[in-house]
Parts: C-alpha cells; structure tokens; sequence
C-alpha cells in the first residue's frame, strides 16, 4: 500500500490553487468550487472558435473576411432601404471607424453600395447591389445547413434562454476588456518610464 509522506502532503497542500472567481453564484461545494465555472469558460472558448470557424467557411462562400461577412449579412437583412453604418455598428458591437474601412472595401468588390441618406443628406446608407444580393441568396443554402447543425440540440426555451443570457453580457464583458487595456497601458507607461530612467541614470555616470 502507497503511503504518502507529511512532506508530500505539505507540498501537495501548497499547490492548491485558490478559487478564479468569488462570487457566491458562480461557486460549487466542494474542494474545487470554481470547477463548473472554469469548465464553463473553457466551452464557451472551444464554442467560440468553433462558431468562427463556420462563420469563415461562410465567408469563403462570399469571398471575403469574417468580419466583412458580418457587415454583408446585417446589410442584407435591413431591408431594401439600406442601414447606416452607425446602426450596423451597433448591431456587430464594434466602431464605426471599422465598418467605414471594411464597408470601402466591400464596396470595391462590389457586394455593397453606398447611397445618400434620404433624411439628411449627409450620411450615407448601405445596401447590397445585385451582384450582392445574387450571391448572398445563392448561400441561403449553406447558411440554413450551418445554423440548423449548430444549434439543432435547442429547445426553444434554451435558445430564447441562450440568446437573453448572452446579449446580457456582451456589455460587462466589453467593459472588463475596457479596464485590461487601460491597465496594459499603464504598465507599459511605467515600464518605458522606468527604461528611460535607467537609461539617463547611466548616461549621467
């Protein structure tokens, strides 16, 4: 019979790790009370890459980028009347400046047009063109087979569920990767101001 020693068991004591999140709602009992937690962070990593992945075959149906085939599909559903570019912003939950610069290139290949917006005559509205709208029905197909394999395991109260719980959290997640850039910008300051003091401590030696 294997019997451990007090020293293993001292070191097998201070290798365990306190647990990745505190609050009482996201813990379990048990000696590992984040475990479901940090299960749940792993699948929705493995989920989200394999979500791109599909979104990129797509894409390459369309002939162009992940992102510029987001800004197609929304452009595709506003309608005949075209969408801003503020509002399809929006909806992908990215900046404006990013949508102008992927939208040139759409329109450069000839999936999207711009027009004059009717209510200000400043702004402008997207919408597809006929080479656009040609090719983006002729994925329908494809499109349909992706969405219903990926997520033909819903019921309907899973799927209403699902797309509550993630909607409510985009905003608290992007506000989180708000706080990590600015730290990362503090420390980068700290550290170049750091190197620059050291580099003028030694050229006054």
């Amino acid at each position: 019979m294997n019997r451990r020693t007090k020293s293993e068991d001292a070191k097998s004591e201070e290798m365990v790790l306190g647990p990745s999140v505190s609050l009482p709602s996201l813990l379990d009992k048990g000696r590992q009370p984040d475990s479901t937690f940090r299960q749940l962070l792993y699948d929705i990593s493995v989920v989200s890459t394999l979500l791109e992945s599909a979104r990129e075959y797509l894409a390459g149906r369309l002939g162009v980028t992940s992102p510029q085939y987001n800004i197609v599909m929304v452009v595709a559903r506003s309608g005949g009347d075209g969408v801003s570019v503020s509002d399809v912003a929006t909806r992908l939950n990215v900046t404006g400046a990013f949508v102008t610069n992927e939208v040139k290139k759409l329109v450069k290949g000839d999936l999207i047009v711009k027009k004059t917006n009717p209510d200000d005559g400043r702004g402008v509205l997207l919408s597809l063109t006929p080479s656009g709208y040609a090719k983006v029905r002729a994925l329908e197909p494809d499109l349909l087979m992706v969405n219903n394999r990926l997520f033909g395991t819903l019921s309907k109260a899973d799927f209403h569920d699902l797309a509550r719980i993630m909607g409510s959290l985009i905003g608290v997640f992007g506000q989180t990767v708000a706080v990590l850039k600015a730290l990362t910008t503090e420390s980068e300051k700290a550290e170049r101001s750091s190197v620059d003091r050291l580099e003028s401590e030694k050229r006054k030696k």
